[in-house]
């Protein structure tokens, strides 16, 4: 190693210096250069960010040339491989004798889609760290190709998964490449069981589930999810589409029903909607009753107030914001509290013009 870059590694070198050799400066070969850089780092030095800076600029040609050779440690591989989007690069990387299943791990979120499948290819690493077939198929540019692959090794490979398992998540991929099924359901995680979870939970629908807009949830896909375990649910909650939501918001569990009212995908009409339900959790009621922008619309302000499970301090706060016809409405609501009952004809009282 360059006497430079021992220093540096060392801690002996003047700051001004480290400085300059982080940002490629020095006349220090390419491959001890990447060795500085990885260790700036992956060390969390201050120069951490100057560090990336610089091997996001050095030319492609440079770095495949400068990671032919042994890399111990194999630091510079995972540092390209994080910073870099060139496949062919990736490749040289991802292909380097010296990558080891710790990095592999490490790396996998940051790639590409494109290179998705040299990982893959490893059975090497993933037999040595199964998680990293996890990364592969919750991988965002992860192709159906792949996650078929993934599930194919974890049932015939490492026999993580029963066939059952392992059939149902074929069948779900095929199902969401066909346009079927939500994409949300081709990122689920494996099945977990919870202590007080029994075992494969089947029930009945004793109804059609109905949207906010009058429309029925397929009854094939309310099996699916009644199939699914609890940690399935939630990440189902987080990413799903409007029918997973319309029904996951009627699960009994807490964190379903909190994760469903976070998902980025939801509307404002399912918001009103969920409003005015009288089953799902308190908290789902606060994070709707404190959103601002959700607040600016009337149709949820109506549906807080006349919900007996919103907190009175929430209703109370939003009903001055009713109009008449509904201020009377709560007014004759029995299933509400009475202090919004009250507060409601006094406040319509205040509104009437006084008699001279």
């Amino acid at each position: 190693m360059h006497l430079i870059v021992q220093k540096f590694m060392d801690g002996q070198l003047p700051e001004a210096m480290a400085k300059s050799l982080v940002a490629g400066n020095l006349p220090v070969p390419p491959t001890d250069l990447l060795q500085a850089l990885s260790y700036a780092f992956f060390k969390e030095t201050p120069l951490a960010e100057a560090a990336a800076e610089t091997v996001k600029a050095m030319p492609e040609s440079l770095l495949s040339n400068a990671i032919l050779g042994p890399q111990d440690p194999p630091d510079p591989l995972g540092l390209i491989l994080i910073h870099r989007k060139e496949p062919a690069l990736l490749e040289t990387a991802l292909l380097h004798p010296d990558m080891n299943a710790e990095w592999m791990e490490r790396v996998v979120p940051f790639l590409p889609g494109p290179v998705l499948e040299i990982p893959l290819n490893n059975q090497v690493l993933w037999l040595e760290r199964p998680v990293i077939l996890d990364l592969l198929e919750t991988h965002p540019e992860a192709e159906y190709q792949i996650k078929r692959r993934v599930n194919e090794f974890r049932r015939d490979v490492l026999r993580l998964v029963t066939q059952e398992v392992a059939e149902e998540r074929l069948e779900i991929i095929d199902e969401v490449e066909a346009g079927h099924l939500d994409k949300a359901w081709s990122e689920l995680p494996l099945p977990e069981e919870s202590p007080e979870e029994e075992e494969a939970p089947v029930r009945t629908l004793l109804a059609p589930v109905i949207d906010e807009d009058g429309h029925e949830v397929p009854p094939s896909l309310a099996k699916r999810v009644m199939r699914l375990r609890t940690n399935q649910k939630i990440m189902l909650a987080i990413k799903g589409g409007k029918e997973e939501r319309t029904l996951l918001i009627r699960e009994a569990n807490r964190l379903i029903q909190v994760n469903v009212i976070r998902n980025p995908r939801m509307t404002e009409g399912e918001v009103a909607f969920i409003a005015q339900m009288r089953t799902v959790n308190e908290e789902v009621i606060r994070i709707i009753g404190t959103n601002r922008d959700w607040l600016k619309k009337y149709a949820i302000v109506k549906a807080l107030v006349l919900n007996p499970k919103t907190p009175i301090a929430i209703s109370l706060n939003l009903l001055k914001r009713l109009i008449d016809m509904d201020l009377k409405l709560l007014m004759r609501d029995k299933g509400v509290a009475e202090i919004l009952r009250r507060e409601a004809k006094r406040y319509l009282e205040s509104k009437q013009p006084r008699q001279g």
